[in-house]
């Protein structure tokens, strides 16, 4: 009996000292649901505040798909063909500046033909490409090329294709500026003074600032 008293008057002080322990957790508190109209309201203030908004109006076309756009281009029909033992790539149209006859062949198509990229096809076949490097103005037709060039590769027995930064691209065809025909007609058309006349002026203003 008495180890049993003993024991229950230890665990009374701590059972006593636990009933008084702080408690550590946070009163959970009540908050208010937000209302539609403040939800709105701060919708409106980000709307606002958005930077991308202040930029303005987009500009292009924006309700056009551009992919829709690209959809009906037919690559082949707006490329040249080279093809050679077995392989083929697809330059520009016009990127071909000379094609000697003997070479033509090359230029139809090869269905069992690997496709390469212009750089691995030119790589493989630089014995009977040659390239030459245009400016921006020379392949809009803007600037004419070089005379002794253009005869050079045209007596020549490679094809030439046009680059731009090593890459082939389209050359249109010089169109010299137009002059301005106006102008010119005004020029022509003004009447020439008489120099008889002109000399007869000159010498009655001259004689009327003498002084006698």
């Amino acid at each position: 009996m008495k180890p049993i008293l003993f024991s229950a008057l230890i665990l009374l002080p701590v059972a006593h000292v636990s009933a008084q322990a702080p408690s550590f957790e946070k009163p959970t508190g009540m908050r208010d649901v937000a209302t539609h109209e403040q939800l709105s309201q701060k919708l409106r203030m980000a709307q606002q505040n958005d930077p991308i908004r202040r930029t303005g109006k987009p500009m292009g076309k924006v309700d056009e798909d551009p992919a829709k756009a690209q959809a009906g281009r037919d690559l082949i029909k707006e490329s040249t063909i080279l093809s050679y033992r077995g392989n083929l790539t697809l330059v520009p149209k016009n990127a071909v500046l000379f094609m000697p006859d003997p070479l033509k062949a090359r230029l139809e198509v090869d269905q069992k033909a690997k496709v390469l990229n212009w750089q691995q096809f030119y790589q493989a076949n630089r014995s009977w490409i040659r390239t030459i490097e245009v400016s921006r103005e020379q392949a809009m037709g803007q600037a004419p090329m070089d005379e002794e060039t253009v005869k050079a590769f045209q007596t020549g027995s490679s094809a030439v294709v046009a680059t731009f930064k090593g890459g082939p691209i389209s050359v249109l065809p010089y169109t010299p500026p137009v002059e301005d025909t106006a102008a010119a007609d005004t020029t022509t058309d003004a009447p020439k003074s008489d120099p008889t006349t002109s000399a007869a002026t000159a010498t009655a203003n001259n004689s009327a600032t003498v002084t006698p």
